[in-house]
């Protein structure tokens, strides 16, 4: 019984001696590292898209700006059923086929912390899913980018994807100055993953840029070359308008144009900018040059004849 009762001692002992070097070595040596991974479980963080800046003509008229629109979002650890959530959810949004329901609830029964249902919807869409009052679906307001005058200066303005970045034009030349910093969304969630916390960092607005550009106009030189292209059956024409005496671009079209507020339904061809993108031949553009030298070195005056048939 005395030998039974030591081995037993010396099995508790080596026991309690095992577990307390397993803690010391997670607790210490693998601090750091175990520490960072409960983060990374425990905490989502989710960006928001800035507004983006405004853009302006030469007298202060708005060309682009943005508007807020609601994203919706779902926290699939806080649905049960998420083929019947993502049925509900189709029927309250516009133009939700089979296959986007499919995939929507594929997506919710992943289980992650935050996942989007659909970006920038309709006010109406919104209003609809809001009153279905979903466990588990939330609403983020986001900017979507809104061009007033359609598809006037479409091609100077270019235009912006849903993620608020400049894909075309200005919006994607000046994309670092225009689009502001995104704010952020921190989401914690328990070991069962179940979110209990939501913290937000606003954004902040970017900076509005203001054109040389003329709004009247380019609107007249958008509609004369459109005139002179349909009345030569033409492929495609470009005007540009300039101050002689500064340089500035008044004025800068290009036909066929495009609705940017609907750039995923326009041709390659319409998007086009040809009065940057197009190569030509100089031809008589050239003259002028050759013109105002002679004017200045008073070779010719503006009223004598020149036989130009050789």
């Amino acid at each position: 019984l005395k030998r039974r009762l030591v081995v037993a001692v010396v099995v508790l002992v080596a026991w309690s001696g095992a577990i307390e070097a397993r803690l010391v070595y997670l607790q210490v040596g693998r601090h750091a590292e175990l520490t960072e991974r409960a983060k990374r479980q425990q905490l989502r963080t989710v960006e928001t898209t800035a507004k983006r800046g405004d853009i302006l003509d030469r007298d202060g008229r708005v060309l682009a700006y943005s508007v807020e629109a609601d994203s919706i979002y779902a926290v699939p650890t806080e649905i049960s059923d998420p083929d019947a959530a993502a049925a509900a959810l189709c029927r309250a949004l516009a133009d939700c086929g089979a296959g986007e329901r499919q995939t929507l609830a594929e997506r919710i029964r992943r289980g992650r912390a935050f996942v989007y249902v659909r970006r920038q919807v309709t006010p109406d869409d919104a209003r609809r899913v809001a009153a279905l009052d979903l466990e588990g679906i939330g609403f983020m307001k986001e900017n979507r980018r809104f061009y007033p005058n359609k598809d006037l200066a479409a091609h100077i303005l270019g235009y912006v994807g849903v993620d608020n970045t400049g894909l075309q034009g200005l919006e994607a030349q000046y994309d670092s100055l225009i689009k502001g910093r995104p704010g952020t969304v921190l989401i914690q969630t328990d070991a069962r993953r179940r979110a209990f916390s939501r913290v937000e960092r606003p954004p902040t607005t970017g900076a509005t840029l203001e054109l040389t550009i003329d709004q009247y106009l380019q609107h007249v030189a958008e509609r004369e070359l459109r005139d002179g292209v349909e009345e030569n059956d033409a492929a495609g024409g470009t005007v540009v308008v300039m101050n002689p005496r500064t340089g500035e671009i008044l004025a800068l079209a290009s036909w066929p144009s495009f609705n940017p507020n609907d750039y995923r339904e326009a041709l390659p061809e319409a998007q086009r900018n040809r009065a940057v993108q197009d190569i030509y031949e100089p031809g008589s553009t050239f003259k002028i040059v050759t013109a105002s030298a002679a004017f200045e070195e008073k070779v010719v005056e503006p009223d004598d004849p020149i036989d130009v048939s050789a």
